[in-house]
């Protein structure tokens, strides 16, 4: 058992005395109370040792701020939510140093995307932090601080093994991966035993509020009585609201911080579909109306439409899939195309930019399909790139984001290089095609607009007119400006889709053409709401996964 003090709390005494009595019989648990003890009250004039520890390291002032805040204030353990490349990693060595330096954290599990812990295992060695990656092998039992991938020690065996063990500290990187509470990440980290946790993340909510009621569960279970008052506190946007949420999470915003930041120009560029695109996308529109479906298939319509959005490529790709069967039968001899059928007035665009450029560009897709596309398209034009995805091991998207500093013009990423990958080489950030989420977009923005940026960044939106992407950006349009002003306000953080709705539903009750079109928009807008928040990239209880 251990022992959790809060500063300035009252009857810690009391809760201390019967913690010994229940478990007085270990000399460690008693040298540890103490030494908890003292480092709760006699840093009363909030000194971080770790300031001395690290002299290596020089920590900016929204980053001690934030660790003094951590320590002092919240017991260590807190949702960390600076914006995107403020440098949260740093902020979390700190504070694990802090504690080690108390005698408060022997052990210490830091849990990361498979594809960051090499990232993280560098950055801690370079703060004079000793670390080992958990690769299966037995060495990390004996190492005080471990990082590991959390989608290997979900599962079994591994996961009954670490559940058996008890941490200092726990830390998990991209925590907004725990929002939701049916998923295996959210029950492992749940299970674990830890005194201090510590999530990172940028984005700690992406659709709606309740995302951050699942995280406040994980740092402190109490803070609220329920989902339900935290609903209706949400809705009063009361003080309380916000004090309580500030118990538990440092949010810096980069307009608070003494860093000169280079702007963020944003443009948007409508597009025609032409020539096979647009007669495909065209067709399977007019499939589904006559096949009727579109009451029990109104998110395989979505997507579908999104696909072409996307590329012709992508949306082929997808309707060889046997669900999809009755709509290629008819729409026939529209799938047979050569090559030269496929070129669409997006990948145009793109070898425009990259021309007008003559720098390096980033494009970010949903679509694997897409990115072979593009690279395919790019290197007949004799533009060299490089594509970065989940499924490439640790050594090949370092050697790929190498390769794209170094040699390549573009780097063709899909939503897997949204996370982790710091290339403020890079001042241009082109969207192929739009995820539903805007926290997304800011995510994947946060690749080159970070610290170290030296250069303005340009942000291009590639949309396609008179389709299903007019509609989704509609959704996302009162959010976008926010990347100017700075997402992070907890109005902001806390916002829903409330407004896009409204404007949505609007739009579709005053502005349809015909009842049909009325009730299309409707449906679909009914196919967003029940679908989006679920992460389908995470294991799933409900879903057997």
């Amino acid at each position: 058992m251990k022992f959790s003090v809060t500063p300035g709390e009252e009857n810690w005494k009391e809760r201390f005395l019967q913690t010994l009595h229940s478990d007085y019989s270990s000399c460690f648990h008693m040298n540890q109370y103490v030494q908890q003890l003292q480092s709760c009250f006699t840093a009363s004039h909030r000194e971080l040792l770790s300031l001395k520890a690290l002299p290596s390291f020089k920590p900016l002032a929204h980053q001690i701020k934030a660790v003094e805040k951590a320590v002092f204030d919240m017991n260590c353990s807190a949702i960390l939510a600076d914006e995107v490349g403020l440098g949260k990693t740093a902020e979390a060595a700190m504070i694990m140093k802090e504690l080690q330096l108390r005698h408060l954290a022997r052990s210490i599990l830091i849990l990361v995307p498979s594809s960051l812990a090499g990232q993280w295992q560098t950055e801690l060695f370079q703060l004079g932090i000793p670390c080992i990656i958990h690769r299966g092998k037995k060495e990390w039992r004996n190492h005080p601080v471990i990082i590991a991938s959390i989608d290997l020690l979900k599962r079994e065996p591994l996961k009954s093994q670490f559940n058996s063990l008890s941490f200092d500290l726990v830390i998990i990187d991209e925590a907004h991966r725990l929002s939701n509470p049916k998923t295996l990440n959210y029950q492992f980290v749940s299970s674990l035993d830890k005194t201090y946790i510590l999530l990172l993340t940028a984005t700690p909510v992406q659709n709606k509020p309740e995302e951050l009621y699942t995280l406040s569960t994980l740092i402190n279970p109490a803070l609220f009585k329920d989902k339900r008052e935290f609903k209706k506190m949400v809705n009063e946007n009361s003080r309380e609201f916000h004090g309580r949420i500030d118990a538990i999470m440092i949010r810096t915003r980069k307009k608070e911080t003494d860093i000169k930041w280079t702007k963020r120009n944003i443009s948007v560029r409508w597009l025609d579909q032409s020539g096979y695109e647009k007669q495909l996308y065209i067709s399977v529109e007019k499939a589904f109306r006559e096949l009727k479906r579109l009451n029990t298939h109104r998110f395989t319509h979505l997507t579908l439409l999104k696909q072409g959005c996307s590329s012709s490529i992508a949306l082929l790709k997808a309707l060889r899939r046997e669900q999809h069967n009755d709509i290629c039968h008819i729409l026939g001899p529209m799938l047979e195309v050569n090559p030269q059928q496929l070129e669409t007035s997006k990948g145009k665009e793109i070898l425009k930019i990259i021309r007008e450029r003559k720098d390096k560009v980033l494009i970010f897709t949903q679509y694997r399909a897409t990115q072979l596309y593009l690279q395919w398209y790019l290197k007949q034009h004799n533009v060299s790139s490089v594509m970065f995805r989940g499924g490439f091991k640790k050594g090949k998207k370092k050697w790929m984001t190498d390769l794209f500093r170094d040699h390549a013009d573009v780097m063709i990423a899909t939503e897997a290089g949204s996370e982790g990958l710091n290339l403020q080489f890079c001042h241009c950030i082109v969207h192929a095609d739009l995820p539903w989420n805007p926290m997304k977009l800011e995510q994947r923005i946060g690749r080159v607009h970070r610290l170290g940026q030296k250069e303005d960044v340009e942000i291009i939106y590639l949309l396609n007119r008179t389709t299903i992407e007019e509609r989704i950006w509609q959704l996302l349009e009162s959010k976008v400006h926010l990347f100017k002003t700075i997402i992070g306000e907890h109005e902001q953080v806390l916002s829903t889709v409330k407004a896009e709705t409204e404007k949505y539903l609007k739009d579709a009750l005053l502005n349809s053409k015909s009842e049909e079109e009325m009730k299309i928009k409707l449906n679909l807008l009914e196919d967003y709401l029940e679908n989006e928040g679920v992460n389908h990239d995470e294991g799933s209880v409900q879903a057997g996964h």
